[in-house]
């Protein structure tokens, strides 16, 4: 059974009662009193959006008809209507809510006997509308005068309103027209009112998203037929059954407010009365309106779709984005209505497009609710209505007829229908929700240029230009056997040669990125000059910041401790000071310029060492900053104390002081750790909480690093200015936007876990740690799972179905949390900030151990990242100055890439351990995203390379400081070929073919060197007996590998000649009949043994043995 919301009521009609005691001479025609009349529901079809009816469903939540309402200044509501109304209503009577204006409700029932000239009477009584004697001047009632039957002429209409309005005439009571008063008190939406209004724009919008879009789609991809009024037609079904589009709304909630408009080929009328008509769709330029009507109330919303736009078309289109964000910020509540249509003209003529003008339509909007549109508050030029928080307007924004000339149509394809068009229209329509301090968009649908535009005719100058020679699809076929990687004459290609051809590509690859990689260093050394001399510039000012603080334990000596004595150690931890004695004199010490203490095990008395931070001494890293500070201050000209020594018979007081002072170095030492850890961060904004509508949230989430234990989980909101993670346990982690320096999303592909990770600006505590790097995922799987000792079948069906539900679950979570990133990136853009997410390129990744253990490494647009192990790796690209490729060389299967910062002060990231076949893929990665690099065979020390490099003021310029002397720019010097080799290279190449002319000299040179080395042979037989040790010299200079090959070589050949040939024959023998599988391995093993005797025989002079 219906029942009546009797305190909505109240509330409702004590607004209008308020509004119309206050502006009752202006917005309400100067009337008495208020006569709200509902006749009968004969026109009801045609006229679905009467006042009357919006007056009921705004004050019952029904409609009433057949009922005259009459509420006075007074605040008494007078009710006429039939008896089962009155029982609806008896529930109201006597129930005004104290402070409220309205007094009480009166409810009178019809009475057919005396067709109510009984009830007509105790109204004009109650109503006070007797008229006033000895004046001329009527007394007024406010109506709704449109719908007045008296004033309209219709004498078919309601009966009791009929005769009501004929008793107010014979009275002398004149009507007056108060809707204007009503569309202002209504206007205003209250909470409930703004959050079934959000409902019913999702509504629209889903419908235009998934319905409309879906079908305008598939009806340009499958060409077909189709008229305006059909797709109309399907539109408004779907509106009117939102499972349709999977939308899960009872269907007793919604309605279409109005038929749903589609127009295209020229035809366009965009006024709200406008018609779907009948004609075909063509694929140019198509408009769409649609409105729904979820629980009453009204919205609407406006796109163009453009198809094959040429450059006029998609011009003016974005001159009418402009013009739409304009008119939106101009709605602030305060100002008039009118200032929208003076935002549009006013940006037309600041961007030089006042031909557009006269091409705006003169009504730019109107506001909705449960009036699908009140004509007294229009975004005219002339209204005079200011902007209040609570209003929704929809926002309307169009040029119609604008010019189209063949010029602007040369660009487009002779098969666009475009070029059947003389004129065209662009029309965008949003619902706008004013709050209190600017406008909010409820409608979101992407309206960019590239969310409406569609191309299904490309341009074709070349096919043109070869379908008019007589030849064409020849030229074509000959084009495409010529194209790179065909091969001619239809042969195929063998494997051997393909994979020359590969690698000749490679190596050209190669050779164009290398160019490309000196032209890249060069214009970057000359931006980092640049930067440098800025940065100097901006530091230059800055210069005192960083000075020393002097310490200062006591202003004077009255502010000793009382219980200090003259010959006694006494520590102060208040003040942090150790007051030591010196001759008598108590001399306070600051406790950090202590480096020490030291209290040797007593004997005969008990001694307390104290030794002092003094210059000339190295000071560790644990020294404090302020102290090495001072020491470098006062070093120059300054004498140290070093270390003092205390003794004493009564080793109680030593004792206590050695406990004191360590403590206190302990406490002094935490402080200046907790103090470097917070220094850098910076205070964070309050996090603002969003109301009145739907916070984007992710559930069930795992947070790293944690606050506490092992684990942190709990549930990530998306606010206002930044995200809230609250954990089960109650902890609130608030991570602003403008704090957000990388946002990345990880897909679960691969991996176990899907993620968002937020790489931080400034630091910020999590727990009692700071932290730079935040990251909340769900497991698809579980990180550890048992396995049963027994096999199981690939073809069992729980493990078959055991990864279907895996690969669903994955989907799913994949899809939530793209849904959030999503809601999160319009949240943070609504609210003025700017945040994307990142997705990392897994094609682009490769495996490296950027800590101590391989990972999976992926770059993204603006890192290099790995998230899903920890500790987590991301590299900032911006914040890479140069890369390096360490031990790349032939003989290694890996190698290491070393990113350097910017900041020299900052030692580089490192990855380990990347296989080779990945070399060229980053290389190229890095040459696209326009990051210079090197290579090198060797690790070098790079501590001591960004020490010499922090200190070289010249580093990028190629000069010395006399700006003569040329020298190695940057990082060039890390290049395993410089600049010059190329050159070098080509002259080797002539040298190489000269040598390979001349046969002979190449035989003479090679018998010239056996002699040589038989000479040298005889000549270590006879250096065998000298005396000359040299292994001195053999530890200096050493020998490489072939010097070793070639000397073991020439003592086999000279112990071959001495022996026989019976004997060399049995060697030989013998070894060929030792050949087995394991003669490789055995000489494998040896060979370092014969390294080892060579290396001591030819040449070299053995020790004599004595």
């Amino acid at each position: 059974m219906v029942e009546l919301d009797v305190q909505r009521f109240y509330s409702r009609l004590g607004k209008l009662h308020a509004h119309f005691v206050k502006h009752g001479s202006t917005a309400w025609g100067g009337a008495s009193c208020l006569s709200l009349n509902r006749g009968s529901l004969n026109a009801e079809d045609a006229q679905p959006y009467l006042k009357s009816t919006i007056l009921h469903q705004y004050l019952f939540g029904y409609e009433l008809p057949e009922t005259v309402l009459v509420l006075t200044k007074a605040g008494m509501c007078h009710i006429l209507s039939t008896k089962k109304k009155c029982q609806f209503l008896e529930s109201a009577v006597g129930k005004a809510p104290a402070g409220s204006s309205i007094l009480g409700v009166t409810l009178l029932q019809r009475n057919k006997t005396d067709g109510d000239a009984g009830s007509f009477g105790k109204l004009i009584k109650a109503a006070d509308l007797s008229g006033k004697d000895g004046n001329d001047e009527k007394e007024k009632i406010g109506v709704i005068l449109k719908e007045s039957i008296t004033k309209n002429g219709d004498g078919e209409g309601s009966k009791v309103v009929t005769a009501w309005e004929k008793k107010l005439t014979e009275n002398g009571v004149d009507m007056v027209d108060v809707a204007g008063g009503i569309s202002l008190v209504m206007g205003v939406k209250e909470d409930i009112e703004l959050d079934l209004l959000k409902k019913s724009s999702v509504l629209s919008n889903k419908v235009l998203k998934h319905g409309f879009v879906t079908k305008i789609e598939e009806v340009i991809d499958n060409e077909m037929s189709i008229t305006h009024e059909k797709i109309a037609s399907e539109v408004e079904a779907m509106i009117e059954d939102p499972s349709k589009i999977k939308l899960k709304v009872p269907k007793d909630h919604v309605e279409s407010c109005y038929f749903p408009i589609v127009q295209s080929g020229g035809a366009y009328d965009l006024k709200v009365s406008a018609q779907s008509t009948d004609e075909t769709l063509k694929y140019d330029v198509i408009i769409a309106s649609m409105g729904a009507r979820y629980q009453m109330y009204c919205t609407t919303i406006s796109r163009t779709f453009l198809v094959d736009p040429p450059k006029k078309v998609s011009e003016t289109y974005e001159t009418l984005l402009g013009v739409h964000h304009a008119c939106i910020k101009a709605m602030v509540p305060g100002k008039p209505l009118k200032v929208v249509h003076q935002a549009a003209v006013a940006y037309l003529r600041q961007s030089e497009n006042e031909e557009l003008v006269p091409l705006l339509p003169k009504n730019l909007g109107f506001s909705m609710g449960l009036d699908f549109r009140d004509p007294n508050l229009t975004l005219t030029a002339k209204n005079p209505a200011l902007f209040r928080p609570g209003m929704v307007f929809t926002l309307s924004v169009g040029f119609s007829k604008v010019k189209l000339s063949n010029e602007a149509k040369k660009s487009c394809n002779d098969k666009s229908a475009v070029k059947a068009l003389n004129t065209f229209a662009v029309f965008v329509g949003d619902m706008v929700a004013v709050t209190a301090n600017k406008a909010e968009l409820l409608t979101k649908h992407g309206k960019e240029l590239t969310n409406i535009s569609y191309t299904i005719n490309e341009d074709s100058d070349d096919d043109g230009d070869a379908s008019d020679e007589p030849n064409g699809d020849e030229a074509y076929a000959r084009s495409l056997a010529k194209a790179p990687g065909n091969v001619s004459n239809g042969q195929r290609i063998s494997a051997r040669l393909a994979n020359n051809v590969s690698a000749q590509d490679a190596h050209e690859g190669a050779a164009e990125r290398e160019k490309r990689q000196v032209e890249l260093m060069a214009r970057k050394n000359e931006e980092r000059i640049r930067e440098l001399a800025r940065a100097n510039k901006k530091n230059g000012k800055n210069k005192d910041e960083d000075q020393a603080d002097e310490l200062q334990c006591y202003k004077r000596t009255k502010d000793y401790p009382d219980n200090v004595l003259p010959n006694q150690v006494k520590v102060d931890m208040v003040n942090e000071c150790v007051i030591l004695p010196m001759c008598g004199v108590p001399v306070p010490f600051h406790i950090s310029t202590i480096k020490n203490v030291v209290l040797p095990d007593p004997d005969l008395a008990t001694y307390l060492r104290i030794n002092f931070y003094t210059a000339g001494i190295n000071l560790g890293k644990d020294t404090p900053a302020n102290t090495i500070k001072l020491i470098q201050k006062h070093a120059p000209y300054a004498s140290f104390i070093r270390e003092l020594t205390f003794r004493s018979l009564d080793s109680h007081n030593l004792t206590q002081a050695f406990r004191q002072i360590s403590e206190l170095r302990k406490r002094a030492r935490q402080l200046e750790l907790r103090e470097q850890e917070e220094a850098n961060l910076v205070k964070q904004e309050k996090l603002i909480r969003t109301k009145n509508e739907r916070v984007p949230r992710l559930s069930d989430l795992t947070m790293r690093p944690v606050f506490s234990g092992r684990k942190t989980q709990g549930n990530l909101e998306s606010h206002s200015n930044g995200l809230r993670f609250i954990s089960t346990r109650g902890e609130t982690l608030d991570i602003m936007y403008n704090n957000i320096k990388h946002a990345i999303f990880q897909p679960c592909e691969n991996e176990i876990m899907v993620l968002v990770h937020f790489h931080l600006k400034n630091s910020i505590m999590v727990g009692k740690k700071r932290q730079k790097d935040i990251q909340f995922f769900t497991e698809v799987v579980d990180a550890s799972l048992q396995v049963d000792a027994g096999r199981r079948s690939m073809y069992d069906p729980d493990e078959m179905d055991d990864e279907q539900r895996e690969r669903i679950l994955r989907k799913k979570l994949n899809q939530a949390f793209k849904d959030f990133c999503r809601k999160v990136e319009n949240t943070a853009k609504k609210n003025g900030h700017s945040m994307e997410f990142d997705i990392p390129y897994r094609d682009l990744g490769f495996h490296g151990n950027p800590h101590r253990e391989m990972v999976f490494v992926q770059p993204t647009l603006n890192c290099l990242i790995n998230v899903t192990d920890t500790p987590f790796f991301v590299v900032d690209l911006g914040e890479v100055d140069h890369v390096h490729f360490e031990r790349v060389t032939f003989m290694s299967k890996a190698f290491d890439i070393v990113l350097i910062n910017k900041d020299f002060s900052k030692q580089p990231w490192k990855v380990d351990m990347i296989p080779n076949a990945d070399k060229d893929s980053i290389q190229d990665w890095l040459t696209d995203m326009e990051i210079s690099y090197t290579e090198g065979p060797m690790n070098l020390n790079w501590k001591q390379i960004m020490m010499t490099v922090a200190g070289d003021a010249r580093f990028y310029m190629n000069t010395e400081e006399d700006e003569v002397t040329e020298k190695e720019a940057g990082w060039e010097f890390l290049r395993m070929f410089g600049k010059d080799d190329d050159d070098a290279s080509d002259e080797d190449e002539d040298d190489s073919e000269f040598s390979d002319g001349g046969g002979g000299e190449g035989e003479e040179e090679s018998e010239e060197s056996e002699e040589s080395d038989d000479e040298s042979e005889f000549a270590s037989e006879s250096d065998e007996e000298s005396d000359f040790d040299a292994d001195e010299e053999l530890e200096e200079q050493g020998m490489d590998w072939d010097e070793m090959e070639r000397e073991a070589a020439s003592e086999d050949r000279r112990k071959g000649r001495g022996d026989n040939g019976d004997n060399t024959r049995n060697r030989s023998s013998a070894g060929r009949g030792s050949a087995g599988p394991n003669a490789r391995r055995r000489n494998n093993v040896k060979r370092p043994q014969q390294q080892n005797r060579s290396s001591a025989r030819p040449g070299i002079p053995k020790r004599r043995r004595r």
